[in-house]
């Protein structure tokens, strides 16, 4: 039962240190697609 305790623990540190960082990542490539998208756009209108 400890083991699973720490385990479970280890998981939720990991998840609470990377989520910030993994949020950042998502929002840049979302930044990226979207100046991808109004490129595209240009010449079409």
């Amino acid at each position: 039962m400890r083991t699973i305790s720490i385990f479970i623990l280890l998981i939720y540190w990991s998840i609470m240190i990377f989520a910030p960082v993994m949020s950042k990542d998502i929002k840049f490539s979302r930044a990226k697609t979207n100046q991808a998208k109004i490129i595209e756009q240009k010449p079409q209108s």
